[in-house]
């Protein structure tokens, strides 16, 4: 993840690795758990508006469990020197949509999906964090019984059994959020699409225009420009009866009705790898049948 690091952060955030050398193995998603180290050194980054160090680190630790026998954990951490957080909001930061960030400048993905990831895989989360002084977000994966191959082919054929596929499409997103747009064409690229990226409603109209092929329209509803992303599907369709669009909003209740009058389908955030595939997949499945 170094390359995908570098680019997401500034220059004046450095960052250091350090990994036991005897790390046990641990089941989880590694499409998902990039986006959630991604996550995270992003709001590390945000927290550090002067620039900083963002230590991510890795290793085994039992814990034990008041409820039953103490359990192996790999525990994988992600902390900061900055500016750290309240108690108010450490209580808040795993709830969906939360953000202490201003409107336009905050992912909209959060330490919700971050949440929902540890979730999904079994493990807990933990915050340490003192105003002033950084912020250290904790992940404690649980050890794994099965053993990785012992031989340098089975790393090789793990790597080929990951490669993304040759042929899925081509998408456009539409997104102004950098952030957001890093995050989620990582995403699609781990699907297989290739990702045209558009920051407002008027530039996804001009790369429709200029004859680029694009398979699916992938938008947030909330958009500056004078056009929000359902207005944006209202008028491609007038364009381009036949191309799929799928909209995305953190903001589901009023937007979700202005979608289901165009029958437009809403993707809500946060969401998972998995849900943005079979979101993806309905809505190209759609235009299939009709």
């Amino acid at each position: 993840m170094r390359e995908l690091l570098d680019r997401s952060l500034r220059g004046d955030v450095h960052v250091t690795l350090e990994f036991s050398p005897d790390l046990w193995p641990v089941e989880v998603d590694a499409s998902e758990l990039e986006l959630v180290v991604l996550n995270l050194a992003v709001n590390a980054r945000d927290a550090m508006p002067k620039g900083g160090t963002i230590e991510i680190r890795a290793e085994n630790v039992p814990v034990s469990d008041q409820a039953g026998p103490a359990k192996d954990f790999v525990c994988l951490s992600v902390s900061d020197n900055g500016s750290g957080m309240t108690r108010e909001v450490q209580a808040r930061v795993f709830e969906p949509f939360f953000t202490t960030k201003d409107i336009g400048k905050g992912s909209g993905l959060g330490l919700a999906q971050v949440h929902g990831f540890v979730q999904q895989s079994g493990g807990k989360i933990k915050i340490e964090s003192e105003i002033g002084r950084g912020t250290k977000i904790i992940l404690l994966l649980p050890r794994s019984s099965n053993q990785p191959g012992p031989d340098q082919h089975n790393l090789v054929d793990l790597h080929v059994a990951r490669r993304r596929p040759a042929s899925a499409g081509s998408i456009l997103l539409v997104e102004d959020d950098d952030e957001v747009a890093a995050l989620v064409s990582e995403m699609l690229d781990d699907l297989g699409f290739q990702v045209v990226r558009a920051a407002t409603a008027a530039a996804a109209l001009g790369a429709l225009a200029n004859g680029r092929r694009v398979d699916l329209v992938f938008s947030d509803i909330m958009m500056p420009g004078g056009m929000n992303g359902v207005e944006l599907a209202k008028e491609i369709r007038a364009r381009r009866t036949d191309l799929p669009i799928l909209l995305t909003s953190g903001y589901s209740e009023v937007a979700k009705q202005a979608a289901d009058a165009q029958g437009i389908k809403i993707l809500r955030k946060p969401y998972q790898l998995a849900e943005l595939s079979e979101a993806l997949k309905g809505a190209i499945f759609k235009k299939d049948i009709n």
